[in-house]
Parts: structure tokens; sequence; C-alpha cells
């Protein structure tokens, strides 16, 4: 059975959900069935659950910094033709002792990591963990604004969904998107369109993150913050144009070189995959038009809700659709699931569904660290399941559930 959501929100699409949940400053039932929950006695279990989700930080940090090593790389070598061309940066990278990696990022992306390319490659490893582990803890605390909850609850969820730390240990950088796409349905929830557009265009920082966001500022007519974004991502390009050497052409460059990368990539890192197009396309013999078939039927399902839904939930939804639709999204990226989880705390679900499901999915999201083993991420069966019973609440031809809770 699918759980019902609450029945407080506003006809009218402005309500918040926050007002839904019973106990303002704890927002679960201390009791299910024969089960204690006293909130001392899960925050204890939550702390457990972040702490094992960082455990393997340790081994980024003994194999050089993981995936770090790229971002160092770029830092180096931004601004001269050895960034873009592929050659030439795999040769510098082998010459530098670095892991020899493709820069898969627009070029202007690098300028960000010139400060940690002047350190020595583990200090500069370091440096990155202490800000993206703050900027889980920033997550937290516009989760907490934005729903109206407590940021003692919305920060401990935070770090105790283990994906939204999980780039970290592997010396990747997500909690940044995790923080522009929060920024994105904050500032959409105040009104404010210069945010909006300046949240999403900087989140365009990772295209395959932040193009859903977009897609939900032209589906919502929201064109001065498109205007904005649009802005943002010239800059991008401008910024990118000085970051290849002067190549006003380099998406030909960055694009074609990327090219022999991104199949060993993704065989590599396919025990990751969490999208549907991502697991379809582990499949052998799998033609291309399946996977973008079935992620584009999925984006379709969904237009009826991000068109009708309140905006918070809207924004919530399209950081969802990113993780479930996305080309190419893997298990370390789905503290996108953040928002989503957030919003059914705050009143999205109602109780006993709200604490029994958000108690089941909160340690299946350690599932990440064995997914080599398991060979289909637990994270992906998350996305999955969240994404079905979202796309059942705005089902086409169903009722619309904001007339129907107002009744």
């Amino acid at each position: 059975m699918i759980p019902t959501t609450v029945s407080s929100l506003g006809a009218d699409g402005t309500g918040s959900p926050a007002a839904a949940v019973e106990a303002r400053g704890w927002p679960f039932r201390t009791r299910l069935g024969p089960i204690s929950l006293p909130p001392h006695r899960v925050r204890l279990w939550a702390v457990a659950v972040a702490v094992i989700g960082l455990v393997p930080i340790d081994t980024a940090y003994v194999n050089g910094g993981g995936d770090f090593q790229a971002f160092w790389a770029a830092g180096a070598t931004v601004g001269t033709a050895d960034l873009v061309d592929g050659a030439r940066h795999a040769a510098w990278q082998t010459a530098h002792g670095v892991a020899v990696d493709y820069w898969r990022y627009p070029p202007g992306v690098a300028y960000a990591f010139v400060p940690v390319a002047h350190l020595p490659m583990w200090i500069g490893f370091v440096v990155q963990t202490i800000l993206m582990l703050a900027l889980v803890g920033v997550a937290g605390l516009l989760l907490a604004r934005i729903f109206e909850l407590s940021p003692s609850v919305t920060v401990l969820l935070a770090f105790a969904w283990a994906p939204a730390s999980a780039s970290i240990d592997i010396g990747q950088n997500a909690p940044l998107a995790l923080v522009l796409a929060l920024w994105v349905i904050d500032a959409l929830r105040r009104d404010r369109d210069l945010e909006v557009g300046l949240a999403a265009g900087l989140l365009m920082y990772k295209p395959t993150l932040g193009v859903f966001l977009l897609g939900l500022l032209l589906l919502r007519c929201r064109w001065r913050a498109l205007g904005v974004a649009s802005c943002v991502c010239a800059g991008w390009y401008l910024l990118s144009v000085a970051a290849s050497a002067g190549d006003w052409l380099w998406p030909v460059a960055w694009w074609t070189g990327m090219q022999p990368w991104l199949a060993p990539d993704f065989i590599h890192n396919a025990d990751k995959a969490i999208s549907l197009p991502g697991l379809l396309a582990r499949l052998p013999g799998v033609p291309l038009w399946l996977p973008v078939g079935c992620g584009a039927a999925v984006i379709l399902v969904a237009l009826r809700g991000l068109a009708r839904a309140p905006i918070v939930e809207a924004g919530c939804a399209a950081c969802l659709l990113t993780m479930a639709a996305g080309p190419r999204v893997w298990g370390y990226e789905a503290g996108l699931m953040l928002p989503i989880l957030a919003w059914s705390i705050a009143g999205g679900l109602s109780e006993p569904w709200r604490t029994r499901l958000i108690f089941l999915v909160i340690p299946l999201g350690l599932l990440w660290l064995v997914s080599l083993f398991t060979v289909v991420s637990g994270v992906a069966l998350v996305v999955a399941a969240a994404t079905a019973m979202w796309l059942w609440r705005w089902r086409p031809l169903g009722p619309n559930p904001l007339v129907a809770a107002a009744d």
C-alpha cells in the first residue's frame, strides 16, 4: 500500500508541510509497536550511522586522495592547453605521479581548485574534506529553514544519510551540488528569482545534476530566474575559454576528448549507478534508445506533479528525478535525495509511515559502501522506491493530492 500524504497541505499549494507535523521539535513517533524510539536513542543511532558512513575516508587518504587527484591536476593545469587536450593532460598527470583521468567538468570549474593545487596532494585532500563536511552541515541548516524543522533534526539527517557524505570519502564534491540545489529550493520558496537563477546557474558546474532544476524553472515559467541562470551559464562558458588557453571552441574539444573515457568509466563505476537509465545501460546488448526512452518516460509521467505541486515539493521532486532519470548518476551523488526525505519528514508522509519509512531508508544509505559486492547499489533501490511513490502521488488522471487534502 502506498503511504498517504498528510491532509494539512493547503489546497492553493502554498502551505508548508511542516504544519502537519505532530511534534514540531521531534517529527517522529517515539514508539512503533513493541519498539521504543525515544529521541535520544534515535539520535545516538543516527550518529553511529554517520560515523560508519565516513569510515572509508581513510582509504582515499591512503590512496593519494582518490578522485581528488583529478581535481588537483585540473587546478594545476587550468589556463593551459594541458587541461582540455586529453593526451597532454594524461602526459602531465603521468609526469607528476597523478592517476591519469580526463577532466569531465566544464574547464572553468578547474579554477576553483587552483588554491589546493599549490598545496601538497594530501594537504589539499584534507582541506577539501573539511570544506565538504562543513557543506553537509550547511545543507542540514538549509533543510531546517526550508521545512521549518529543528536544526537538531535536519543536521543529524544530513550526516546520517550516508550518500550525502559519501563523495567526501573518495575525494569528490557532491555536497556543494546539494547546497546549491537547496539554495534553489529555498529561493523558490521565498520567490527570489535572482537567487534562484544564480544558484541554478552555479549548479551547472556539473550539468548532469543541474539540468533538471533548470527544466523545472522552464516548466513553471520562471523566466527571470532562467534569464539569470542563462547569464551564469554564459559566464561558465567565458571562464572555460580562459581555462582552455583561449579556445573559443572548447566544447568541441572537451566533448570529443571525453568520449574515449566515458565507456570505461561507466564499466568501472557500474555498481555505483542509481538511475534507471544507468541501471538499464548495464545490461548486455541493451540498445541506447531503451535507457534514454525509459528516463524520458519517467520525466513525462512526472510532469503533472512538477507543474502542479507546491514549489518546494516540486523542487524536491526535481532533485529526486535527477537521481532517478539522469543519464549518469552515481551513489555518492545521492545526497540530492535529502530534499525529498526532509519533505517527507516535514509532513509529506503521514504517520505511521513517516517514521517507518525514514527509519528504514536512512540505514539503507550505508549500502553504498558495499555496492561492489551487491552488484546493484542499495541506494538505487531507495531512489526507485521514492520515485515510484512520488509519481503515484501525482499520477496522470489521478486525483489532485492538494484538493483531496483540503477536502
